[in-house]
């Protein structure tokens, strides 16, 4: 683990407690802490997409990758309107891999490496979705009654640890305790959240960062003279289109709309632009690796 993903994860612990010592309940906090999260690290960590890849881009392969990345958000849409359900629970499994897999961006695993990201994926999900889980059936409910499954949390949850614990021991890492002891301390704390500082922490310190920083250091030799800044230059352009986008359409049914449909809505639109960068950022990180 490089000092910039500690930095992080030490901030985003401390941001936890900060919360649960002083400002739980406090809907203003959380908004302020979601919305800063979200446009500061959480959308800017994938919007270089385009480069990752192909690093020289020209404006011939820039305009395919853009009609690639619109094909897929358009597909995925589709079957968001006619098969929401099955969309929903793709969303789910594309982003407990997603999010597994950059657990281990600086790990090389050798055995069971896909059934790793996904479970580790899945028990960060499973607490963060349990720990809060009126909030998280609220939210859902327009689109499913997920009521049955609360008293599943505790076994998807533990099971989840324990075979993802027993899998990356497999791997004969030396720092397999540590990481083990991260995911169950760090576990419990996001049980204690609320569902959107819980997924926001979670999402900004222990995937945004470590993805943006492997980003960085992968495209920085293809940048001239101060490179931090040229990488966040890079990242402006498709940030604000996406951003951009989601304040548009969630505008439009603003008015029309409970603050939960507001904010299924937006984890809707979230997923779409998760799809193809989950797919792209899939395949830079294994080409890493390769």
């Amino acid at each position: 683990m490089n000092n910039i993903e500690k930095s992080g994860k030490i901030l985003g612990i401390a941001i936890a407690l900060v919360y649960l010592l002083f400002f739980q309940g406090n809907q203003n906090f959380e908004w302020i802490l979601f919305g800063t999260i979200l446009l500061t690290i959480g959308i800017p960590h994938g919007a270089l997409d385009h480069l990752l890849l192909n690093p020289m881009i020209n404006n011939k392969g820039l305009v395919k990758f853009i009609f690639k990345y619109i094909v897929i958000i358009i597909l995925y849409s589709i079957i968001w309107i006619f098969f929401p359900i099955p969309a929903l629970l793709a969303f789910i499994a594309m982003s407990a891999y997603h999010f597994g897999q950059s657990h281990f961006i600086w790990t090389t695993l050798t055995y069971q490496k896909n059934i790793i990201y996904l479970l580790t994926g899945v028990y960060y999900l499973s607490v963060i979705f349990w720990g809060d889980f009126n909030n998280t059936a609220a939210i859902l409910n327009n689109l499913i009654n997920i009521e049955p499954l609360q008293h599943y949390g505790l076994p998807i949850i533990i099971s989840s640890l324990l075979i993802s614990i027993v899998l990356i021991n497999r791997n004969n890492l030396k720092n397999w305790k540590i990481l083990s002891l991260e995911m169950i301390v760090v576990g419990i704390l996001l049980y204690q959240l609320p569902l959107l500082v819980a997924f926001i922490i979670y999402f900004g310190f222990w995937h945004a960062v470590p993805s943006m920083h492997e980003e960085y250091l992968s495209l920085k030799n293809y940048f001239f003279k101060n490179k931090l800044k040229s990488f966040i230059m890079r990242m402006i352009p498709f940030t604000a289109v996406s951003i951009g986008g989601m304040i548009v359409i969630l505008a439009l049914f603003y008015s029309s709309s409970e603050a939960e449909e507001l904010i299924l809505m937006f984890f809707i639109l979230v997923s779409l632009i998760s799809a193809p960068h989950i797919w792209y950022m899939n395949l830079f990180l294994e080409s890493k690796k390769s």
